[in-house]
């Protein structure tokens, strides 16, 4: 029973984290996001220069910190899961990696849309 509560709670992290690194290559639109964050906090808070760039950095080692513990993670959890659990939690990421990438074109096709309503 505990055997089979370890493999269910390493496959659950697995996925959650598969969305993490799926979501990783989509750089262009976190860069956006953080920008946009950064963007309103200097507004908010009417920050210097020099403090932007100090939050970029902190933020820049944040992201490394956790692609690292990220990598860890998942090789950890390959130790524990036999050959035919890898394959079958590798083709879970596949599938759930090909439902985020229908979900990213779907609001991309929204965001034109919305684009093109806000030209007129």
């Amino acid at each position: 029973m505990m055997n089979k509560t370890l493999i269910a709670s390493a496959l659950m992290l697995g996925m959650g984290l598969s969305g993490h690194a799926f979501a990783g290559h989509h750089d262009k639109a976190k860069h956006d996001r953080g920008e946009r964050y950064l963007e309103r906090m200097t507004e908010q808070l009417d920050l210097s220069s020099e403090q932007q760039e100090q939050l970029r950095e902190i933020h820049k080692e944040q992201r490394e910190a956790y692609r690292e513990l990220h990598t860890e993670t998942r090789d950890q959890v390959a130790e524990v899961l036999t050959a035919e659990q890898q394959e079958k939690m590798q083709a879970m990421r596949e599938e759930r990696r090909e439902k985020m990438k229908e979900r990213y074109q779907k609001r991309g096709e929204a965001g034109e849309r919305r684009q093109r309503n806000q030209d007129y």
